[in-house]
């Protein structure tokens, strides 16, 4: 049973075969989904709950143990009156005041609505929800070259960048408890560029946040951080079911210092190689994973221009290799 599969890892079992699903696994390195990219803007097909559905549903062909649903990281903000602007391939333009007040969840009805088409179609395969940790949210809100403008603001306002991410806090517990009520089996919480800080700013300004948010989720939760070497030795502070890292930590040391169930962590690059490549860097991870809960992903989103023929057959590797 493929719920019982990846819940049952999400949880700390180890479990056969070793489940699998890819972020960014619902969208566009998929022709299904290029075809409708051409009819509808990505603010529509997020906002309009059929087209949400679809997409979410796409990945079933290449076999993955796990959905996510088809959203994206700053849709919490149109609760407090943001205006999003998508253009492909550059950082999204955000209209929203930074003094916004937020009152609770509103403008997001139709997340719920795709979360249960996706149900009502495919009940037996787990759904993933998602949310942006406060401060990767805060990068976006603030933009600039890498990140420049909200690490500015958090050491020449720090009172002002408390006040912010105390308010994306409170968001974005809601925001997905909201999906888990709304029948998500479990939740990611990205926290995309928590590894910009050095350790010490991250365990004074994000960390708290962190602790409060995995301390407040009514079910299992991944914490995903990228570039994280320098902070994982906090993981172990974090009420998360599960520590999805990227390909520059080791997944085995994660779980001896958390004892929690662990997710990746194969480079996304290694799909735009060939296929005895892709076997090769594989079986690493498998084989470093192979007596501890283990949840096969990659180090982050699969990228654009990978071929879906090539992530069926890393997925097929997986579960073949882990039946044994």
């Amino acid at each position: 049973m493929k719920q019982n599969s990846f819940l049952k890892t999400l949880k700390g079992k180890k479990t056969k075969p070793t489940p699998v699903w890819f972020m960014r696994q619902a969208g566009r390195y998929l022709k299904e989904y290029r075809e409708l990219k051409k009819k509808y803007s990505f603010l529509e097909m997020c906002k309009t709950p059929e087209l949400a559905a679809k997409i979410t549903l796409m990945p079933l062909k290449l076999g993955v143990d796990a959905l996510i649903i088809f959203s994206d990281i700053l849709i919490p903000l149109l609760s407090v009156g943001a205006e999003i602007e998508y253009t492909e391939g550059v950082q999204p333009k955000l209209d929203l005041q930074r003094n916004f007040e937020y009152k609770g969840l509103d403008n997001i009805e139709f997340l719920k609505d795709a979360i249960k088409i996706v149900k009502d179609e495919q009940s037996d395969i787990p759904l993933l929800g998602f949310a942006a940790s406060p401060f990767t949210l805060l990068c976006y809100l603030f933009g600039g070259a890498e990140f420049s403008n909200i690490r500015v603001f958090m050491f020449s306002n720090p009172e002002e960048f408390k006040t912010l991410m105390e308010k994306t806090t409170r968001l974005t517990i809601d925001y997905l408890n909201f999906q888990l009520n709304s029948g998500c089996d479990a939740v990611q919480l990205f926290d995309s560029w928590a590894g910009i800080l050095p350790a010490n700013l991250y365990k004074t300004l994000v960390f708290p946040y962190v602790k409060e948010i995995a301390s407040n989720i009514k079910a299992p939760l991944i914490y995903f951080v990228k570039n994280s070497c320098h902070i994982n030795d906090f993981l172990k502070e974090i009420e998360a079911n599960c520590f999805s890292i990227d390909s520059r930590s080791s997944l085995k040391k994660i779980y001896s210092s958390t004892n929690k169930c662990v997710q990746g962590n194969l480079d996304n690059a290694v799909l735009l190689t060939d296929r005895e490549t892709i076997k090769n860097e594989t079986l690493k991870v498998l084989k470093e994973t192979e007596e501890i809960p283990h949840i096969f992903n990659l180090s982050h989103g699969i990228l654009p221009n990978t071929d879906p023929d090539k992530v069926k057959f890393l997925t097929d590797l997986v579960h073949n290799e882990t039946s044994k």
